[in-house]
């Protein structure tokens, strides 16, 4: 038996989990605290020699078990390990009906790929994200981080700077305020406004889980109005993009520059060494792509999404329910 059942406490798992390789905040104890106010309950499993770990996100839909990974498995997998897994999560739930899907986010490569599919793991027909993002490299000193941006997006920094735009990290948060911006972000482009972002009771559980692993930054005009926001979450030595949202104001007023600059050079201060942008997608949202990109992104693939299912042929409904949101 390859997985065992991990008897550690919450902050050894954030401890152990966080000198694997690609940790993610999608991997914490605090997300899962977090997920399940959705109903979601963790199963976290290691491997014998612990140098795989995933946590697994459980629950019902319809009556029948689903299990969701996002950001994991983390460490080190062969295709013994990923044969084993899903066998691994039905044991401990106890099901005959099981759909299970993954969002590995370690880097892509052939033989990760081929150990999943060796494995019996299937790419979803329709997926819940690219499986790109852009990251950056952090200088030792901020004052290293002004030369690493494009030169179009400096001038956007110094247009913002010259409007009278400022930034502070935003120690108590105003979550009303935080919602609003998001909300009004969605209105603008469309979007889905049933987020945990528009939420002020989920967004207050959020920053009460994570507590000193986020950073936020407001970006300030002349008159003390909040015009746009950035926030992270720091996991060892990397900080993941997890906030962000600007007023209709405020992109006339380069306050998205403003903020994200501040952020990056706060994340310098306190030792943080990579910046992960978030999932990127450069056909459909290329505004986005173009600003973490000019802010020093650079491409980079996940492995991606894998899925199984037992028995086989509930494979495609469940995928259908993952992919329309229903399940997650």
């Amino acid at each position: 038996m390859t997985w065992r059942l991990f008897t550690g406490s919450d902050s050894e798992w954030d401890q152990v989990t966080s000198q694997l390789s690609n940790p993610s905040p999608y991997q914490t104890h605090a997300w899962a605290r977090f997920r399940s106010h959705d109903g979601w309950s963790p199963i976290r499993l290691t491997t014998l020699d612990q140098a795989a770990m995933v946590q697994v996100l459980t629950r019902k839909v319809f009556g029948i078990d689903i299990a969701w990974v996002p950001g994991g498995p983390l460490g080190q997998t062969s295709t013994e390990v990923l044969m084993e897994l899903g066998a691994a999560v039905r044991r401990q739930l106890s099901t005959s009906v099981f759909y299970m899907r993954i969002a590995d986010f370690r880097e892509a490569n052939p033989l990760t790929l081929e150990h999943y599919l060796d494995a019996d793991w299937r790419r979803p027909r329709a997926t819940l994200s690219t499986g790109k993002t852009l990251v950056r490299a952090l200088p030792e000193s901020t004052e290293g981080l002004r030369i690493s941006y494009t030169k179009n997006w400096s001038r956007n920094l110094r247009r913002g700077e010259d409007r009278g735009v400022t930034a502070s990290v935003w120690t108590e948060p105003n979550v009303n305020e935080i919602v609003s911006l998001h909300l009004d972000v969605a209105n603008i482009k469309g979007l889905n406004a049933n987020d945990w972002r528009t939420s002020t009771a989920r967004l207050t559980q959020l920053l009460e889980y994570f507590r000193d692993q986020v950073v936020i930054v407001r970006a300030i005009d002349g008159y003390g109005v909040t015009q746009a926001i950035r926030g992270a979450v720091k996991i060892g030595s990397r900080g993941f993009d997890f906030l962000a949202a600007t007023s209709v104001q405020g992109r006339s007023l380069y306050a998205s520059n403003i903020a994200l600059h501040h952020l990056l050079e706060t994340l310098c201060q306190q030792g943080i060494l990579t910046y992960d942008f978030g999932g990127v997608d450069r056909e459909s949202n290329k505004g986005v792509y173009d600003f973490k990109h000019g802010a020093g992104g650079s491409e980079y693939a996940y492995v991606g999404e894998f899925e199984a299912a037992h028995p086989s042929y509930v494979r495609s409904i469940l995928s259908t329910l993952m992919a329309l949101r229903v399940a997650r």
